[in-house]
């Protein structure tokens, strides 16, 4: 597998603009650059000036003091009445869903990318817009004066309760799994990345688009060192690809970080086989 020297000026932009504080961290820009993957001529400054424009035009609409809720109530007729944003429940695994210029120009996108927008225009108008992980739907929460409103973007930006929140956890999971406050918590601007690049990982690997697949793999292990199954995936690869020394360090860092995973004894022979290869070679 060779990656274009296109594709390497990806990656050192990409690292270098999630380095530094996490806090600080330009979701939009990442996500402009994992965008570019697909569309490497997009034109940044016009999607970031489209940013800036919606948000003006939120701002320009909040009332002065208003509680949490009617904040996003307005951020939602805003966002999705007046703009058209909405969930593509028909076309859901649409590579172009997760990409921010297409949502922008689309209008359209998944949980995920939808709750973006909402955090980057909201962010931009000076609101605590942040992003809720909860199991199988992304969706995000106002803050404000001690208040939480939890509201779900791909539905219209319906507001939720946690009793709401509750029930559809539950439907996603059969009932199996039990619901607790910790599904409500916001999470970080690289545990948001990392949730963005394993949807489009398993985009790429339906459409078997190698390249692709590789690189949200390189890039979820810089966001996430402890990122198990990414290590063991890259060195599958490796392994095919005949770079046996990279190999080898992949998957026994997949078994330190997941020692007791059910296909841990297979790994650990491959391990061994892969050693044994490379002492032959040299």
């Amino acid at each position: 597998m060779v990656l274009t020297d296109s594709v390497v000026a990806l990656n050192e932009e990409f690292d270098k603009t999630i380095s530094g504080p996490e806090d600080r961290i330009d979701l939009a820009r990442v996500w402009l650059i994992i965008s570019r993957l697909a569309y490497p001529d997009l034109d940044e400054s016009l999607y970031l000036a489209q940013l800036d424009r919606l948000a003006g035009r939120l701002e320009q609409t909040i009332t002065s003091g208003a509680d949490v809720r009617l904040i996003a109530q307005t951020m939602a007729r805003v966002l999705c009445e007046e703009e058209g944003f909405r969930g593509n429940s028909k076309e859901y695994y649409d590579p172009d869903n997760s990409y921010l210029n297409c949502v922008l120009d689309r209008r359209t996108g998944i949980p995920i990318t939808l709750s973006l927008v909402y955090m980057e225009v909201g962010r931009r108008a000076g609101l605590d817009v942040r992003g809720i992980g909860m199991p199988g739907h992304f969706i995000i929460g106002v803050y404000g004066a001690g208040n939480r409103c939890l509201m779900d973007p791909f539905h219209r930006g319906v507001v939720l309760d946690e009793e709401e929140c509750r029930r559809r956890v539950a439907v996603h999971h059969g009932g199996s799994r039990v619901f607790g406050p910790r599904f409500l918590e916001p999470v970080g601007p690289k545990a948001i990345l990392v949730r963005l690049l394993r949807n489009l990982k398993g985009i790429y690997i339906h459409a078997e688009d190698d390249i692709k697949y590789f690189q949200s793999l390189e890039w979820i292990i810089a966001l996430d060192p402890n990122a198990a199954a990414e290590f063991k995936e890259r060195g599958l690869i490796y392994e095919t690809l005949g770079a046996y020394d990279r190999a080898t360090r992949d998957m026994e860092k997949y078994l330190f970080l997941a020692p007791d995973s059910p296909d841990a004894r297979v790994i650990q022979s491959k391990i061994e086989q892969l050693k044994e290869t490379t002492s032959t070679f040299h």
